[in-house]
């Protein structure tokens, strides 16, 4: 493993299999179209990180099964379902795509 530094940007390997790797071109591909520009897989990766961290919805389902005296879980509920319906528009997407 090798760290490559262009001015003052430091890069680093990352080890995928050729199936991984095959996944993202196709990934990198479908989100250059979608965002009408092109990206390097830095960018593609950092932009599927963001977006895997800004949902907890196994956090809103916990909280709706666990709910704390006194707190009306209808705001949690709302996003649950907002969080599931993103989901179900992405997995369309994706199997269109396909």
């Amino acid at each position: 493993m090798y760290t490559v530094y262009t001015l003052a940007t430091e890069y680093t390997t990352i080890r995928v299999k050729k199936k991984t790797k095959e996944l993202l071109e196709k990934t990198l591909v479908s989100m250059e179209s979608r965002l009408g520009r092109r990206l390097d897989y830095d960018t593609l990766l950092r932009l599927l990180a963001k977006k895997t961290l800004r949902g907890k919805p196994w956090l809103l389902e916990w909280l709706l099964n666990n709910p704390v005296s006194h707190h009306d879980t209808a705001k949690a509920q709302e996003i649950l379902r907002l969080e599931r319906r993103r989901d179900e528009r992405s997995l369309a997407g994706r199997q269109g795509s396909a």
